[in-house]
């Protein structure tokens, strides 16, 4: 085991390793922290930023052999900058029954009126204009020739609530994968020389590529350009919005000021003149279409900002300081709140309880 491997061939690593034993009960030394198996959130202080600055090192504490591998990274990040690892709470009795999603629907209200349920109706919808496929939690399309009416350029509203993602595919063959708590606005069928939507939320897209039309994605802090290319928009933050590329090019405009980007690239616009180009991780902003975030020394308030979305609980954090504490860690929207929340209690030194549907930390 590389483990037992760094222990013995390094002296600082072997005592760093002898004080670290010392922090745990003898529980937990007899059986291989076990414990960690499913709580895999350790406070940032414990790692260095040598060890949680790419999701991969978050992967390995995930591998056969869990809890030594969580333990490595731990003795690597005392060994490279010392931490104080302080004691971990026991998990608190308290229990909750919330699981992944809620009983709201996916809606999709046209630019006539009608209030479509997608939750329930399914396979085929005939409208007015167009024949819709709602399969597979995907929304496609075909236009009814017949039909020529200036209702299909109007805009529909389509709402993906609490705990669900959804797809849909344009009529120019652009696909735009919806978040939970997230609206797009499409038409039918693009007019003009541009195509545009307006997303309020978080959703990614794959845009057909249209060198005559250029694709508009309005949010509330900007527009992006493109003319195909996939890349993700993060609106949720009434604050600021992120965007980014994965690959070919973007512009995003603001009322003061356009910036380019490049795949790779990420730009963070808070709706003043603060415009903050980045590099980015793929996988980590991406990952919320497989039901996963990752989290790198990210405050508790960021951590739990998501929570709303995918279970439907408003939380409030009743000591002030709490929410300024760093994590790091991975949240899987398919397992259920409990989880997490045991997780919170086990190993980041939070307690927990719920009363009326609010979940409140400690």
């Amino acid at each position: 085991m590389r483990l037992k491997q760094l222990i013995a061939e390094n002296p600082r690593i072997r005592i760093a390793w002898r004080e670290f034993r010392q922090k745990f009960s003898i529980d937990d030394l007899q059986d291989d922290f076990s414990r960690y198996e499913e709580h895999v959130w350790l406070p940032a202080r414990v790692i260095t930023a040598h060890t949680i600055r790419r999701r991969r090192v978050y992967k390995n504490l995930q591998i056969a052999g869990l809890a030594a591998a969580l333990i490595t990274g731990i003795v690597l990040g005392l060994f490279l900058l010392p931490h104080h690892v302080p004691e971990l709470a026991q998990p608190v009795a308290t229990r909750i029954n919330s699981q992944p999603g809620n009983k709201k629907d996916i809606a999709l209200q046209l630019a006539n009126g009608q209030l479509l349920n997608l939750s329930k109706e399914k396979d085929k919808i005939v409208v007015t204009d167009a024949r819709l496929n709602n399969a597979g939690k995907t929304l496609s399309y075909t236009l009814r020739e017949e039909h020529k009416s200036a209702a299909l350029t109007a805009m529909n509203n389509l709402t993906v609530p609490v705990g669900k993602d959804y797809r849909v595919k344009l009529s120019d063959g652009t696909e735009v994968w919806l978040n939970a708590t997230s609206t797009l606005q499409f038409p039918f069928r693009f007019s003009g020389n541009t195509r545009e939507i307006r997303i309020q939320g978080e959703a990614f897209l794959k845009v057909a590529k249209d060198a005559r039309r250029p694709f508009l994605v309005h949010t509330q802090h900007g527009t992006v350009q493109v003319l195909g290319t996939s890349f993700n928009i993060n609106d949720y933050d009434p604050a600021a919005v992120k965007v980014s590329l994965v690959e070919g090019a973007v512009c995003f405009k603001t009322a003061k000021k356009d910036v380019s980007l490049k795949p790779g690239q990420q730009i963070v616009y808070d709706g003043s003149k603060n415009i903050r180009l980045q590099q980015f991780d793929e996988n980590d902003v991406l990952s919320w279409r497989e039901g996963k975030y990752f989290f790198y020394d990210a405050t508790l308030e960021e951590i739990v900002g998501v929570l709303p979305r995918w279970y439907g609980i408003r939380v409030v954090i009743d000591n002030p300081a709490l929410g300024g504490e760093r994590f790091t860690g991975m949240m899987d929207r398919n397992r259920p709140l409990e989880k997490f929340l045991e997780a919170l209690s086990t190993t980041m030194r939070i307690t927990y309880y719920v009363d009326q549907n609010i979940l409140h930390l400690q």
